[in-house]
């Protein structure tokens, strides 16, 4: 019956809440740049759209492309349930490491690429490639980030990082810890595809990165690709919370608790919508030739933070 619970609670906070995610980034950019922009509801609007048309299919295209859309929905959902962030635990407790949902966002993007490319489409190709390309750069960092929380936990397994970090609470944070969160949040913004990084509003051929792969899907695969691109922003979330910012979740799987904890996921995951929107209101994309740049910085800190916890520990 816990389980029940957990899954019930991780699964309203995630998967029903994402697509409301999307709507007040949408919103709050809009606000910001004085426009009147749509409705909070919008994108559950959208996806109910979609589901109800028959996708389009180029002449080019081969069975992955029906399968490639159900890859990637199905990997984020996955990886979902695999951050602890209503509770300290994880519905799968034994596939919880932090290095498996790293792999599930790596197999989601690899996945979307080749989607991509099946199309034979020239704007499909581009976007595939910048994707891949800013991915090469993106990882190395994440890697670093995470692992200042792992050195700091002893463990790969995030529900005893954040079991961790929820009993130290502010005693917890460290200098290295506090690098680790700056690069981790720079990650979290080219991961998420936003500005600087990418625009998530373009269709212009010279500016898309993800959207260019997703031009082709249409109907129902589109649909599932719009809610695994929503579901990404939760798990990198969910990441976060669970290395660096645990406080709140739930200590034991109880109404009461996953009540507070669901608040807690919900809020999180509200400032993180919001601080995406002051982004893209605020800062211009940066050229492709840039990214390298602000994506190292993200790798330096990392490494500093590395550094700097070894310092503390020797």
């Amino acid at each position: 019956m816990d389980t029940v619970f957990l899954v019930l609670a991780q699964g309203i906070v995630g998967l029903a809440l994402a697509p409301l995610l999307f709507g007040i980034t949408r919103t709050t950019k809009a606000r910001l740049q004085y426009r009147r922009g749509a409705c909070l509801l919008q994108p559950y609007r959208d996806l109910a759209k979609w589901w109800a048309k028959d996708p389009v299919e180029s002449e080019t295209a081969s069975p992955l492309t029906v399968a490639v859309p159900a890859i990637v929905l199905g990997t984020m959902v996955l990886a979902v349930f695999l951050v602890p962030l209503v509770a300290r635990q994880v519905v799968l407790p034994a596939a919880g490491d932090v290095l498996v949902v790293i792999g599930l966002l790596a197999l989601a993007r690899f996945a979307l690429a080749l989607g991509a490319l099946d199309a034979g489409s020239a704007f499909g190709g581009m976007g595939a490639s910048r994707e891949v390309a800013i991915a090469s750069l993106v990882e190395p960092g994440l890697m670093l980030a995470i692992a200042v929380g792992v050195m700091d936990a002893g463990t790969t397994d995030l529900a005893a990082m954040a079991a961790g970090g929820e009993l130290l609470g502010g005693a917890g944070v460290t200098p290295a810890l506090a690098l680790g969160a700056a690069a981790f949040a720079i990650i979290a913004v080219a991961e998420t595809g936003h500005e600087p990084v990418d625009n998530p509003d373009t269709h212009l051929e010279l500016t898309m990165i993800h959207e260019g792969m997703m031009l082709e899907a249409s109907g129902r695969r589109l649909a599932y690709l719009m809610v695994a691109s929503q579901l990404k922003l939760v798990v990198v979330v969910g990441l976060f919370s669970a290395v660096f910012l645990p406080m709140g979740m739930a200590a034991e799987l109880t109404p009461a608790a996953l009540g507070v904890g669901m608040a807690a996921a919900a809020m999180k995951l509200g400032v993180a919508a919001v601080g995406l929107a002051i982004l893209d209101a605020s800062l211009a994309k940066l050229r492709i030739l840039a990214l390298p740049s602000l994506l190292g910085v993200a790798s330096v800190l990392g490494i500093t933070a590395l550094a700097t916890q070894l310092w503390l520990t020797a």
